[in-house]
């Protein structure tokens, strides 16, 4: 390297008297080729890439053209339209679509202005005339200020949160310290327009001219749209009554909190009024939405292009109304009346989609999802940074910790007016008392991760599931030695046959696993046959070993204790849907592989080394751990299968019988269970209505599945009854897994003819 680049000294830098050596560094690069690699043990990484930037100028930010553009030219309506909707574009694109924020929010020439102006004086004093004459201009300047103080707040909330620099929301690109400097008083004064002033400019409009009319609500409701973002940030001082919304002592904040539904939906019927408007026709004066901020602010990245003026004017609506629908349903969860309710309105949420697109899976909206994190895991004393749980109150809630909402939840789950409840209400054996005390301490510290699964997006949530299994698989061996010491100081009598809470432990290691199961078919992790095959293989056996779990802790509940064994059965009924489904899939995938589709591709029938069983195992590789409940083994698909085939081959009628009256008896096993979950869930359990509602449209998808699912399989029949052999049918069918217009966890089939 010493032979190429002559050492630093000979450039002759210091501090009193630096000079410029890029015209050097390029012509001692020029003399390296490409690919050549060049070592040095005080050439860092960091250095290197940095290097490799500036011999590919296309990398170099400070290379691009700086865009000069004057933000005190006078605007008209149509103008001033067409840079807030395209500023309400940008703030869609940084939320919804990953793109960062200096070729998205701060790619408007208003706002990258304004922001590089109170970098350097700390106030809006440069703009303070601008403000004050009260036409469009100032509209124009207000509104992005307002989109300013909007990031703010949201980048505000994401660095509480697990959000921050995580790929939901792309902040990684910048140095964003000067972003919480602006001051949030200064912000809402500048930002307010009085009604005299919205008068004064409809007035000055053509009231013959529907269009200039148009113009002027939309920008009126962008104001209201944001202004209700930002004040979003008052919830986190509400004194939430939880589980006690509809109690006297909580008029007040049943006050606060019905308005603050009612404006939420405001701004959706105001979304879906907007969507009528064809915006993507008006463009934005000549040089508005630029390059820019990549040069001006200490851009961390390559420079990227600009996408926002390209970008569809729907989507930017749909994004919107999904932000506020989401921010309503996390908003729904203090209807619930008692910790049950809690946790199914956390299930609904953590697995609400809100599109369609089987690429990109999406949970709720990143707004939302930082706002519900805050919301829940506020600490109650600023000065206090100690995560214990003794000092993180849930909902900022004095006294009721994260450690309360477990022991309430475990106990409405199974174990109101047991041992342990009756120990810890009277304390009478101190011994006793401390190890469920420590015990309830340790495991509510991780299953208060779990709350907070609405806050992630899909993939990191089946991630944390496989994460939850291995901890409840740990936690079960560690729980039965805990029992075992409560029997031997006769806590518990020789003749009883239950532990509690190592049967509790034992329904949630099973829950992840199914639910890991039901989150990989969602995330489209498996692609053919094979694969589906062995996935509703395992799905049935876990499904079915879990409404065995839950018959085990019936059994193990005192009968006066009504409204446990009333969920119990309600979830024992409700697992029953995805069990008798899983059976219906099995027999889809069976008769599939029964035509050869299941067979290796030809690309790894090649490599001898790859085998069915090697794919299987790696297919299976995270509950390879998992000895209790012990998990389909491979030679037992590979015999279950065996025996379906011969039976297809040697005694179709007798196959075709059975399979029509198994499927009978499933679609009444599912019915029954059907009807069970909605008597239950109506006349014992009464949950709030919108609750209630969820279930039965899940329940309703389930059901039409079923169906779809039963049409699949009588297709695939008629196939076989037209006494084509498998290889026929193969070689003359294409296979289509569905995912579009069915199930998230159960896809359909179709064979298409080739032709």
């Amino acid at each position: 390297m010493t032979s190429l680049i002559p050492s630093l000294e000979s450039f002759k830098i210091s501090n009193d008297n630096q000079v410029d050596i890029t015209d050097e560094f390029f012509n001692i690069t020029s003399k390296v080729k490409y690919s050549t690699i060049i070592k040095s043990n005080n050439f860092t990484l960091l250095h290197g890439t940095h290097a490799l930037e500036i011999l590919n100028p296309k990398l170099d930010t400070f290379l691009l053209n700086n865009l000069k553009f004057d933000i005190n030219i006078e605007l008209n309506l149509k103008q001033s339209t067409s840079i807030i909707s395209n500023q309400l574009k940008s703030l869609t694109c940084w939320l919804g679509q990953n793109i960062g924020l200096p070729n998205s929010l701060l790619s408007c020439e208003y706002i990258s202005q304004i922001l590089e102006n109170y970098s350097k004086f700390g106030n809006l004093n440069n703009f303070k005339n601008l403000l004050l004459k009260n036409d469009w201009r100032s509209i124009v300047i207000k509104f992005s200020i307002l989109i300013i103080s909007i990031t703010k707040f949201i980048l505000e909330l994401s660095i509480k949160s697990q959000i921050y620099e995580d790929e939901d929301l792309n902040t990684t690109t910048m140095n964003l310290d000067w972003f919480f400097l602006l001051n949030n008083n200064d912000i809402f004064k500048i930002t307010m327009i009085s009604n005299k002033t919205w008068l004064n400019l409809k007035n000055s409009l053509n009231n013959n001219d529907d269009e200039e009319i148009k113009y002027f609500n939309f920008i009126k409701d962008s104001f209201q749209i944001l202004q209700t973002l930002l004040s979003l940030d008052s919830i986190l001082q509400w004194k939430i009554p939880l589980f006690k919304l509809n109690e006297n002592n909580s008029i007040d904040f049943l006050n606060k909190y019905n308005n603050k539904l009612l404006q939420l939906e405001k701004i959706i019927e105001i979304l879906n009024k907007i969507d009528l408007l064809n915006l993507d026709l008006i463009k934005p004066p000549i040089g508005c939405f630029n390059l820019n901020s990549q040069i001006k602010f200490d851009n961390q990245s390559p420079p990227k292009e600009l996408k926002i003026i390209e970008s569809n004017w729907n989507d930017c609506i749909l994004n919107l109304t999904q932000l506020f629908n989401d921010l309503i349903d996390i908003l729904k969860i203090f209807k619930s009346k008692n910790i049950i309710e809690f946790i199914e309105w956390l299930k609904y949420l953590e697995n609400k989609r809100n599109n369609s697109d089987l690429n990109e899976i999406n949970g709720l909206h990143i707004v939302s999802r930082i706002l519900f994190f805050s919301m829940i895991n506020q600490n109650n004393n600023n000065n206090n940074n100690n995560s214990d749980l003794n000092s993180n109150f849930v909902f900022n809630i004095n006294n009721l910790t994260f450690k309360d909402l477990f022991w309430n939840y475990i106990k409405e789950f199974a174990l109101n007016n047991s041992k342990i409840d009756k120990e810890i209400q009277n304390n009478k054996n101190t011994e006793i008392f401390q190890q469920i005390d420590y015990y309830l301490d340790a495991v509510s510290l991780f299953w208060k991760e779990s709350l907070f699964l609405p806050t992630l997006n899909p993939s990191r949530q089946r991630q944390f599931k496989c994460k939850e299994l291995k901890y409840w698989n740990m936690r079960q061996i560690e729980t039965g030695s805990l029992e075992d010491y409560f029997s031997n100081l006769n806590f518990y009598k020789s003749n009883e046959k239950f532990y509690p809470l190592t049967f509790i432990i034992i329904y949630f290691k099973l829950k992840s696993i199914q639910q890991i199961i039901l989150k990989s078919i969602e995330l489209n992790l498996f692609k053919d046959v094979r694969e589906y095959l062995s996935v509703y293989y395992q799905l049935t056996l876990i499904s079915f070993q879990l409404n065995q779990q839950i018959d085990n802790l019936i059994l193990m509940i005192n009968s006066i204790n009504k409204k446990s064994l009333n969920y119990l059965n309600f979830l024992k009924n409700e697992n029953n849907l995805i069990y008798q489904l899983s059976l219906f899939k099995s027999k889809i995938f069976e008769i599939l592989s029964y035509f050869k589709f299941n067979e290796l591709p030809k690309n790894l029938i090649k490599n001898s080394f790859i085998t069915e069983e090697l794919l299987f195992n790696l297919q299976w590789k995270q509950l390879n751990g998992i000895n209790d409940p012990k998990m389909l083994e491979f030679k037992y698909l590979k015999i279950r299968l065996k025996e379906i085939i011969l039976e297809i081959e040697n005694n179709f009628k007798s196959f075709d019988k059975l399979n029509s009256q198994e499927m009978n008896d499933s679609i009444n096993d599912f019915n029954q269970s059907l009807n069970n979950c909605n008597l239950i869930m109506n006349n014992q359990l009464n949950w709030f209505d919108e609750l209630k509602n969820i279930k039965l449209l899940e329940f309703e998808l389930l059901q039409n599945e079923l169906h779809k699912s039963k049409n699949d399989i009588n297709k695939l029949i008629d196939l076989i009854k037209l006494n084509k052999s498998p290889e026929f049918i193969k070689e003359n069918y294409n296979l289509k897994i569905v995912q579009l217009g069915r199930h998230i966890y159960f896809p359909g089939v179709k064979l298409i003819k080739k032709e």
